[in-house]
C-alpha cells in the first residue's frame, strides 16, 4: 500500500492546483486520497486496483479532480475500475457513472429535466421533422401486453425549452448487454438498464457539447483519458470476481437468450474477446 500512497502524493500539488483554479471547494485532497486507498483495499474484482500500477491510480484520482468529481461511493458520481490494457499491464482507469454526467449538466445547467421510455412493438412514438420538438409516446396498454422491446427512448429539456432526443434500437441495447457481462440485463429489471443505457448515451453528449468543465480538464490529460463512458455497471464488475472460469463449451445466459435457434444441433459459441469492440465517439474523461 505504501507504494500506491507515495504515488498519490506525488500529485498532491497538482490536484490542489486543478481543485483552486477552478474553486471546487467541495474537494479536499487528503479526503480524496483516503478514498483511494479504502477503494484499493476493498478491491475485489477481476482486476484488483491492488495489481495495478500505483501511477494509473494517481492519474484517475487527479482525472476526478480535473472534473470537479469525488471518488466518494455514497455520492457515485465515479468510480476508479481495474483494467488490463492493450499492452497487457494492469491499469486503473476512472469511470464517470450516468449520475456524474447527470450532476455535470445539471451543474452547467444543460437541462431542466429528463424522461426516458423504454418502447415495445405495441407502443406508438411520433417524430416531427423539428429536432428540438417534444415526442410524442403513446402506451395504450402500459400494464398489459406491450409486446417485444424494441428500444429505448430518452428525452431531454434544455433550458431554452428545446427537446433533445436520443434513441437506442433493441440491437444496440442488446449488445451492450452483451459487452457488459451483467447478467442483471436479463432480469426483472431489464427496462431500468435499459433506461440508464440510454439515458448515459443521451448526457455523455450533452456534457461534452456544454460543459466548459470538460474543456478546461481536457488540456491536463492524454487522448486515453478522454472517455467519459462508463463501460460497464458496477455489479458486472463486483459479480466478475464471483463467477468460475467458463469451460471452452460453455454457454452464458446473455449467449443463449440472442442466439437461441430452433436447430438441434451444436451451435459453435463464438468467443468474446474481453475487450470492447466498439466505443462512443464524443468528448471522455477516464
Amino acid at each position: 500500500m505504501k507504494k500506491y500512497q507515495f504515488a498519490i502524493n506525488q500529485i498532491k500539488h497538482d490536484y490542489s492546483n486543478i481543485v483552486q483554479e477552478n474553486g471546487y471547494d467541495h474537494l479536499d485532497f487528503g479526503v480524496e486520497s483516503r478514498i483511494a486507498l479504502r477503494l484499493i483495499a476493498n478491491s475485489h474484482s477481476r482486476v484488483p486496483l491492488s495489481k495495478t500500477s500505483p501511477e494509473s491510480v494517481a492519474h484517475a484520482l487527479f482525472n476526478a479532480g480535473a472534473l470537479g468529481l469525488s471518488l466518494s461511493p455514497s455520492l457515485d458520481h465515479a468510480m476508479v475500475v481495474g483494467e488490463m490494457s492493450a499492452s497487457g499491464q494492469a491499469i486503473a482507469k476512472l469511470h464517470v457513472t450516468y449520475k456524474g454526467l447527470l450532476h455535470l449538466c445539471a451543474e452547467a445547467k444543460a437541462l431542466t429535466h429528463v424522461t426516458t421510455w423504454v418502447i415495445h412493438e405495441k407502443d406508438t412514438v411520433r417524430l416531427s421533422n423539428d429536432l428540438t420538438s417534444k415526442p410524442q409516446v403513446d402506451i395504450p396498454n402500459l400494464f398489459g401486453d406491450r409486446g417485444p422491446v424494441v428500444g429505448a427512448l430518452c428525452c431531454v429539456c434544455t433550458p431554452s425549452g428545446d427537446y433533445l432526443t436520443t434513441l437506442m434500437k433493441a440491437d444496440e441495447l442488446n449488445q451492450v448487454a452483451l459487452l457488459s457481462g451483467n447478467e442483471a440485463w436479463f432480469g426483472v429489471f431489464a427496462d431500468e438498464f435499459r433506461k440508464k443505457q440510454t439515458l448515459k448515451r443521451a448526457l455523455h453528449s450533452l456534457a461534452s457539447a456544454q460543459h466548459g468543465r470538460l474543456s478546461k480538464a481536457a488540456k491536463y490529460l492524454s487522448e486515453d483519458d478522454l472517455d467519459l463512458y462508463e463501460r460497464t455497471e458496477r455489479r458486472a464488475i463486483v459479480n466478475s470476481s464471483r463467477q468460475v472460469e467458463a469451460k471452452a463449451n460453455h454457454r452464458t445466459r446473455a449467449e443463449a437468450y440472442f442466439k437461441r435457434t430452433p436447430q438441434t444441433e451444436t451451435v459453435a459459441t463464438p468467443s468474446i474477446e474481453p475487450e470492447e469492440t466498439a466505443t462512443t465517439q464524443g468528448l471522455y474523461f477516464t
